[in-house]
C-alpha cells in the first residue's frame, strides 16, 4: 500500500471515528478525601473497556469523571445532569453509600442505571416498590455483618464490644445488620457509638474514653480511611488498645500511610475485604493484570501494588458485565428506552 493510500485510509478512519455516536459513562465518586478508591475504580472500568477498544456496536465510549466530594447534594446534581444527557447510558458510583441512599428514589423513578463497585449499604439494591435500576458488584452490609460477627465471637476472643459507626445512612444500615447478627448469636455485651464525618482528635479522644469506660476489649469499626486513621492513632496514643475489626472502608484512601505498622499491630487490626490475587491465579488473569499495570503504570508502586485494590477488581468485573449487557441491546433506541433496555439486560 502506498503512503498516499495509507494516509487516505487513516484519514477516513479518523473521520468515521469522530462522527461515531457516543455513549457516556459517568464515574461519580469522592475524588478528595477518598481519591484512591475513585481512581482504582476508574482504572478497573477503563481497563475492561480497553479490551473492546472503547467501543460498543460502533458507538464510541466516553468516560465522564465527576467528583461528588462525599456530598449528597453534589451527587444529586450529577445524577440530574446524567438524566438530561441523551448520550449518557450508565453511572458508576464510588466508595460512598450515603449519596445514593439519599438519591435512591430519584434514581429508580428516572430509570438511571446506577452501578456500584464499592458502596456497601444493604438497602441500596433492595427496592420496596418493585422499581429498581441499582446494581452492585461488592460485599454488602448484610453479608459483612455476618462475617464480622463470626470473627469477633470466634474462640470467645471478645468479652465486650464497642461498635463505632459513621453517622450516616451507611452507619445506620450497619447498626441494624450488626446488632441483628450479634443478637442472633445470643451476644448482648456491646454498645453502639456514632462519630461524624469531620471527626477531629478531641472527638476521637471522647470515643476512646467511652470504649475504655465500657471495658470493651474489641471494637467493630465502620467508617472510611480518614476517620479510621484519626480514631486508631488516637486510641494508640491514649493507651486504649482493643482489638479492632473493621469494615473495608478503611482501604479506600491512604489509611496505610497514616497509620503505621506499630499502631496497627498494637490494635491487632483486621478488616474485611474481598480476596484478590495480584499475581493472577490463572495465566489469563495474570496476562490481564500485566496489561492493566502497563496501561496505568504511574498508579502502581514499585512492587506492582495499587492503592484501594478492591476498586480496580470490582470496577473491572462491573465493566465486563456492563459491556456484555450493552452488546445485547439496541443502542439505536431513544435515551429512555435504551436505559430501560440496559437495566433489563443487566437483570438477565
Amino acid at each position: 500500500m502506498s503512503k498516499h493510500v495509507l494516509a487516505s485510509v487513516l484519514f477516513l478512519f479518523s473521520v468515521a471515528w469522530a462522527n461515531a455516536e457516543s455513549l457516556k459513562i459517568y464515574l461519580d465518586a469522592d475524588r478528595q478525601a477518598n481519591f484512591a478508591s475513585a481512581r482504582s475504580i476508574e482504572i478497573g472500568v477503563r481497563a475492561a473497556f480497553d479490551e473492546v477498544g472503547d467501543q460498543i456496536q460502533g458507538f464510541r465510549v466516553e468516560f465522564v469523571p465527576l467528583d461528588h466530594r462525599a456530598n449528597s447534594r453534589r451527587a444529586q446534581k450529577h445524577l440530574e445532569r446524567f438524566a438530561n444527557d441523551p448520550e449518557a447510558i450508565a453511572v458508576i458510583g464510588g466508595l460512598h453509600s450515603p449519596p445514593y441512599l439519599q438519591a435512591k428514589a430519584y434514581v429508580n423513578e428516572n430509570g438511571i442505571p446506577l452501578l456500584l463497585p464499592w458502596s456497601a449499604a444493604a438497602p441500596l439494591t433492595r427496592s420496596r416498590n418493585g422499581s429498581n435500576s441499582i446494581f452492585r458488584v461488592s460485599l454488602d452490609d448484610s453479608k459483612a455483618a455476618e462475617i464480622l460477627a463470626n470473627n469477633v465471637l470466634s474462640d470467645e476472643r471478645c468479652q465486650h464490644i464497642s461498635i463505632l459507626l459513621w453517622e450516616s445512612g451507611w452507619g445506620r444500615s450497619n447498626e441494624r445488620t450488626l446488632t441483628r447478627a450479634l443478637v442472633k448469636r445470643r451476644f448482648d455485651k456491646f454498645q453502639v457509638l456514632f462519630f461524624s464525618g469531620n471527626l477531629k482528635e478531641p472527638d476521637a479522644i471522647s470515643l476512646a474514653s467511652q470504649v475504655a469506660a465500657a471495658a470493651s476489649d474489641c471494637v467493630i469499626f465502620v467508617g472510611n480511611a480518614p476517620e479510621g486513621a484519626t480514631i486508631l492513632n488516637t486510641f494508640f496514643a491514649s493507651g486504649t488498645t482493643p482489638k479492632v475489626f473493621s469494615h473495608w472502608g478503611i482501604s479506600g484512601g491512604t489509611f496505610e500511610k497514616k497509620v503505621n505498622h506499630s499502631v496497627r499491630s498494637a490494635l491487632d487490626l483486621t478488616f474485611i475485604q474481598p480476596c484478590f490475587d495480584f499475581d493472577g491465579s490463572t495465566p489469563h488473569a495474570a496476562q490481564r493484570l500485566r496489561r492493566i499495570r502497563a496501561s496505568f503504570n504511574e498508579d502502581f508502586d514499585g512492587e506492582g501494588y495499587l492503592s484501594a485494590p478492591a476498586g480496580m477488581f470490582h470496577g473491572f468485573d462491573l465493566g465486563v458485565l456492563l459491556i456484555e449487557a450493552l452488546q445485547k441491546i439496541d443502542l439505536s433506541l431513544e435515551t429512555g428506552a435504551r436505559r430501560l433496555a440496559l437495566v433489563q439486560a443487566l437483570e438477565n
